[in-house]
């Protein structure tokens, strides 16, 4: 049974890699800052911990991972809500919110929110806030900022509360262009209407001369205005005088008149209505498309966003970097007052234990705390091949590792993919360590643990963080400090700047002010926190403030690329490997953190054992560990249509290693799988790498075929493209052998840079259109699965508009019947994608 407090709501979320976690951990501190309790709980708890029926009051975070399936987590909850013996007023008490996270550059964005949400509709649940559909192609915050900021008082509201001294009132910051922040309406009686009342935790206000601004960026601070104020009650180009660890902060910036006679549910603004008004009506969930600037009417999306969040423009980007960069702004970012986020209380602290040792080579990786969307333990798999499959006048390199799984209980079919579990660099991990000034400290034996009296809510060390380790351990196998930091550690970060400049500028980068410089020069730049502390000098943390605000560093998934009929004891992967130049303010030239890994595997050099300044190879963990030193022809080099010499050439790089052992597991939302019924017609389009998994359906049709030789097999067209025919045509000779042997029917290849008539394609899209009748025919007639693998921000979705235009232009289809065409297709399972970006 839910405890009975009147202040009290169920906080619910369902995560997959943590980010859902932690967005309603920062409800729950904001809530607890303004006099409520948040009775937080992970979905997966669900018949434990709480009851959704038995609720009154609930908000939910949840994440869209797969497919558009739910989070792990949150399995159980949906299945339980998905029955169809419940009956229509099943939550009829139930009265919620719900904040969904996904990419828009997946085809399912935030599906699983958006099913939950309609589900909850259907058994009568009420919202008293509307959803969120939080986009992490442009960033999560852009979303989740502002309507976690309207959710306390949409709370509050709610449960009939008082708005005493703990809690104030806030608009809709980023859905309409009027500014409301942070703003308690006081009662007192004054003659000055402007005047600001500092009263502990929180900043009264009374203000009547408001300004209307179209973008925060625009807007004129009371502080720069006539209007005479305390200075040490704002933030404005640096600290106030007492510390904002309580969220005191102001944006006295607004389009409508406040008073002591305003309501308070009337300054709380969702798309232009007063709470007072819409409460009454119905709220409902409106998506829009990812480039409109149309402001939605009841539900919150990065593109109903306008003012200072308003940052779906790559043009708006440009702008800022012609004028600002990572360690400056202009006006009138740089002469505005900001809003910051509430400083997070310290909860760990760190012992190092000079008398003691400990093993790291015994230690779990990462603490034993289970991987988001494993469906096998972590093993250990030997790699027998590392092969590069470019030219090396190819402008990225692919490489393919073959990996042996015999005996680590794995098992695959062709289109499954993997996850492989990779460390930090290790001269990254001691570049970080020496700016801490911890190099010294970097093996000693520390214990981790939670600070007594802490006022950090349910605080507890990480679960994938050992208690006790190392910091050469922690950095390099537990925590990504190449993730761009989130704007709680830089607020954290302010506290250990002692640089005025430096101070000032930490603080644009977190403020809502500052959403278009953060994004512009640390969300699309990728800067991590190493490039962070390298720029701004004068910022020393403690490590402590890195554990506590560093994300959980994440496996890597890969496509197999083989078939378990052909190969059962062994699988193959491949893929580019990332190159990131310095600038942009990243401090230093870098290479993808897994492509990187095991590219230096390949070189017959372990990227675990140089020491920064030539000294000593340090000893690592042997979970990430180099012992093999051969250098031998790989067991089964990949064809790849090179000159016989360029041939050789590649062959003498590739490696066959011996006990070289890198750790993996298998992943759940297995659904790229082609249908068993192999008469069905495929029709497979995978550029550059995304002919990877392709490559494993066609093994398996031409071993199915060999063995049974009597079996008619559906038609296979593949479409293939690349930029270069004789530098990086991946799999050229695999690929003629299946249409020599007619396990492909049509292969249509198209080459984007070389010298070639100007009618020849040069996209896959190209040869789409030139087959489109075909396709069509393939489609709808013989009704053929389409299977599309590879880049999920434009590839994907250009394939999928060719579709569109080849379907209108040969069967004179509206864009709204072929959207149903190809709805339909998706959930037959005959259109599937193996994207990602």
């Amino acid at each position: 049974m839910p405890v009975i407090l009147n202040n009290r709501f169920l906080l619910l979320y369902g995560s997959q890699t943590g980010q859902a976690k932690a967005i309603a951990e920062d409800i729950a501190e904001k809530a607890e800052a303004k006099g409520l309790h948040a009775d937080i709980h992970c979905l997966s708890q669900t018949e434990k911990k709480f009851k959704i029926e038995r609720e009154s009051c609930v908000v939910l975070v949840i994440s869209t991972t797969g497919d558009g399936e739910p989070p792990d987590t949150a399995l159980k909850f949906v299945r339980h809500l998905k029955k169809k013996t419940l009956k229509s007023d099943y939550l009829s008490t139930l009265n919620y919110t719900l904040l969904g996270l996904g990419d828009s550059n997946y085809t399912n964005f935030c599906n699983c929110g958006k099913t939950l949400n309609q589900r909850l509709l259907e058994l009568s649940a009420k919202p008293f806030y509307p959803p969120g559909w939080a986009d992490d192609a442009v960033g999560l915050e852009v979303v989740a900022e502002p309507w976690i900021e309207n959710l306390i008082p949409a709370i509050t509201h709610f449960l009939k509360l008082p708005l005493d001294n703990n809690q104030s009132a806030r608009s809709s910051t980023e859905i309409v262009p009027h500014i409301i922040s942070e703003i308690r309406v006081t009662s007192e009686s004054s003659s000055n209407s402007d005047t600001l009342i500092q009263d502990d935790n929180i900043i009264s206000v009374k203000i009547i001369n408001c300004k209307n601004v179209s973008n925060a960026n625009n807007e004129s601070s009371v502080a720069n205005d006539s209007t005479k104020v305390d200075s040490d009650s704002i933030v404005y180009n640096g600290f106030p005088k007492e510390r904002a660890t309580n969220g005191s902060h102001i944006d006295l910036t607004s389009g409508s008149k406040i008073t002591e006679n305003t309501s308070i549910r009337d300054c709380v603004i969702v798309n232009g209505h007063s709470f007072s008004e819409r409460l009454n009506g119905n709220i409902s969930e409106i998506s829009s498309d990812k480039v409109s600037t149309a402001i939605m009417s009841d539900s919150v999306t990065a593109n109903s966003l306008k003012g200072d969040n308003a940052v779906n423009s790559s043009v708006g980007c440009k702008k800022e970097r012609d004028t600002g960069s990572l360690m400056n702004s202009v006006p009138p970012l740089s002469e505005s007052s900001l809003t910051v986020p509430i400083l997070s209380p310290e909860y760990l602290k760190v012992d190092f234990l000079d008398t003691e040792t400990v093993n790291v080579d015994e230690l779990p990786l990462q603490n034993g705390c289970s991987f988001p969307s494993a469906a096998s333990p972590v093993v250990m798999a030997t790699v027998q091949s590392i092969c590069t499959l470019t030219a090396p006048s190819s402008v990225k390199k692919a490489l393919a590792v073959t990996i042996s799984i015999a005996g680590t209980g794995i098992t695959y079919q062709a289109g499954d993919a993997i996850s492989v579990v990779c460390p930090n660099p290790p001269e990254e991990v001691e570049a970080l360590l020496k700016r801490l000034g911890l190099q010294d400290k970097a093996d000693t034996p520390m214990q981790i643990s939670v600070i007594e009296g802490t006022k950090k809510k349910s605080a507890a060390v990480p679960k994938h963080v050992p208690p006790k380790c190392t910091l050469h351990h922690l950095f390099t196998t537990c925590l990504d400090f190449r993730e761009p930091p989130k704007k709680a550690l830089l607020r954290a970060l302010m506290e250990y700047t002692s640089d005025a400049s430096h101070q000032r500028r930490l603080q644009e980068l977190c403020s809502k002010q500052g959403a278009v410089d953060y994004t512009c020069f640390i969300r699309e730049p990728s800067v991590g926190v190493l490039d962070l502390l390298d720029c701004f000098t004068s910022c020393m943390p403690p490590v402590t403030c890195l554990i506590e605000h560093l994300s959980r560093l994440q496996p890597r998934p890969y496509s197999v690329c083989t078939s378990s009929r052909r190969y059962p004891d062994s699988l193959q992967f491949v893929f580019n490997v990332v190159e990131i130049p310095a600038g942009s303010g990243r401090s230093y030239h870098r290479k993808g953190l897994c492509t990187g890994w095991l590219e230096g595997l390949r070189s017959g050099v372990s990227a675990m054992s140089k020491a920064e300044d030539g000294g000593d190879n340090r000893s690592e963990d042997s979970k990430f560990s180099m012992t093999g030193d051969g250098d031998k022809t790989g067991s089964e080099a990949m064809n790849t249509g090179f000159g016989d010499s360029e041939q050789l050439s590649l062959q003498m790089q590739n490696l066959s290693l011996n006990n070289v052992k890198i750790p993996i597991f298998a992943r759940t939302n297995q659904n790229f799988h082609q249908p068993d019924d192999l008469t069905i017609p495929l029709i497979l389009i995978g550029p550059g790498t995304g002919v990877a998994p392709l490559i494993g359906f066609l093994q398996e049709r031409a071993e199915l075929k060999r063995k049974n030789p009597e079996v008619h097999h559906g038609e296979v067209w593949l479409f293939y493209g690349c930029r270069h025919r004789d530098r990086d045509y991946l799999f050229r000779d695999t690929l003629e052998a299946f249409v020599t042997s007619s396990v492909v029917t049509r292969l249509c290849v198209s080459f984007s840079r070389d010298d070639q008539p100007a009618d020849a394609p040069r996209y896959v899209q190209d040869n789409m259109r030139r087959h489109g009748g075909d396709l069509v025919t393939l489609i709808q007639d013989k009704g053929a699965c389409v299977y599309v693998c590879g880049d999920a921000r434009n590839m994907a979705k250009d394939v999928n508009e060719t579709f569109v235009d080849i379907f209108a232009e040969h069967k004179g289809l509206t864009k709204d019947d072929i959207s149903g065409l190809f709805m339909k297709l998706r959930l037959e399972k005959r259109y599937r994608e193996d994207v990602w970006t």
